[in-house]
């Protein structure tokens, strides 16, 4: 990556300050832990660039921050420096700091506002990496041992990207002994990644190398964990509508449920299989099929369990540094694993049709007396008086194995942290609208 600490021929003047600046900095950063004891009160600079920095005075905060950092380092008034910098537009300069700051080990000599300071560096290191325009280069001959300087500060690495400052035309320069330096202008935005091929010529005049296919272009750098696990609450909503598309009755049930989560982020895409256990608990409610006479009314029950082995293929986009929407569909086939489905006949108690919500489970055929109409014995009736119901195979309702499909699903990822994720999600599955919150935690 580009190092902003080795200042030399920039390609302006505003461009070499920084780079001067840098250099102060970052030796601070480094060597700048003295080993005391217990923390030292802040000096006068210090108190004057932080409270210019705080009344939002930054052009006359960063000499004095400067100057404070040069008689005593401490985190809080670096990250001050680092802060004013992103405010002036700096934001190459701003990574460089919060970077070292966040490399930095504790020192005794710190007070509550340094460890504050030092806790969020590496956070925000992370949100300005990712507003750095980046270029990498392509250069041939690809064994020649090459220099690059990029508005005057040498590349530590010339064939990794090289962070450029956003808006502002640079000058990237390639010398290698032996070939004629190579020049080029770079100007992009924030967030922008460009490929540049550099074709050095022999001062000898000899022909360049044949050059080598185009390497394909890689996708943006992901500073942030390929692999994650999760936990998450994950409840289904039933409403009466829905039940009543096959049936009449019903009433609005919501389903709980909890799963694990393996979440593999590829490219622009989230991987997530998942295990899901619902609890499909409902109270006694009345049912029958649509279309059919008063006596057909039954009362239904569950204590079903089931689990769900899904995998969601969700597209993200990113929001801002610490916040993406997931869009995309979920997969999978559950197993109603344990608990049954219960079913009554039932009937009006002063034996006038009326509300089925009232209507009282039949004890047997007939039973009480006087119900005959509704408590009866005919064919699949005869056994529906409160024991468990057979399956889907067996001319039941009772499910075993059933699809499990949600699509669309929608949700947002938000990272307090970049190795912590807290998800929220909504959907439409074939088993009611979803909704979910979880946790998931970056390998």
């Amino acid at each position: 990556m580009l190092s902003a600490v080795s200042p030399g021929r920039g390609s302006g003047p505003r461009w070499r300050a920084l780079a001067a600046s840098a250099s102060i900095v970052a030796a601070l950063l480094t060597f700048g832990h003295a080993g005391a004891a217990a923390p030292n009160p802040l000096g006068k600079a210090a108190k004057r660039g932080l409270e210019l920095a705080k009344a939002g005075d930054c052009v006359a905060a960063v000499p004095e921050l400067e100057r404070a950092e040069l008689e005593e380092h401490r985190p809080a008034t670096a990250a001050a420096l680092g802060g004013c910098h992103v405010a002036l537009g700096e934001i190459v300069l701003a990574h460089e700091i919060f970077s070292a700051l966040a490399a930095e080990k504790p020192s005794p000599s710190w007070d509550a506002a340094d460890k504050g300071a030092a806790s969020k560096a590496s956070k925000t290191a992370l949100e300005l990496d990712a507003r750095i325009p980046k270029v990498t280069l392509d250069i041939a001959p690809a064994d020649a041992p090459v220099e690059v300087t990029v508005g005057g500060a040498r590349a530590k690495d010339p064939r990794a990207e090289l962070r450029v400052p956003p808006d502002e035309k640079i000058e990237v320069v390639v010398t290698a002994a032996g070939f004629e330096p190579a020049t080029l202008t770079v100007l992009l935005a924030e967030g922008e990644r460009k490929r540049l091929d550099v074709t050095l010529v022999r001062v000898d005049g000899e022909p360049a190398p044949p050059k080598l296919p185009p390497k394909p272009s890689p996708s943006p750098d992901d500073p942030l964990p390929k692999h994650w696990l999760g936990a998450r609450f994950r409840g289904l909503f039933l409403p009466s509508f829905v039940m009543n598309i096959v049936a009449e009755g019903g009433t609005n049930t919501y389903l709980p449920g909890v799963g694990v989560t393996y979440t593999a982020r590829l490219g622009v895409v989230d991987l997530e299989p998942s295990i899901t256990f619902t609890s499909y608990n409902l109270g006694p409610t009345p049912f029958k099929p649509r279309d059919t006479p008063d006596t057909e009314w039954e009362i239904v029950e569950s204590d079903l369990w089931g689990a769900v082995a899904a995998l969601d293929v969700l597209y993200r986009v990113p929001l801002s540094p610490v916040v993406e929407l997931r869009i995309g569909a979920g997969f999978g086939v559950g197993w109603a694993f344990a608990g049954d489905l219960y079913r009554w006949q039932s009937y009006p108690e002063d034996g006038q049709p009326g509300d089925p919500s009232t209507y009282q489970k039949c004890d047997g055929p007939n039973d009480p007396p006087g119900t005959f109409r509704y408590c009866n014995q005919l064919d699949k009736d005869a056994e529906r008086y409160g024991g468990p119901d057979a399956s889907w195979g067996d001319g039941g309702a009772r499910p075993i194995v059933y699809p499990w499909l949600a699509i669309p699903q929608v949700g947002f990822a938000m990272r307090p942290v970049p190795e912590v994720a807290i998800d929220v999600e909504l959907g439409v599955t074939l088993n009611g609208f979803l909704t979910g919150a979880g946790v998931r935690f970056g390998l």
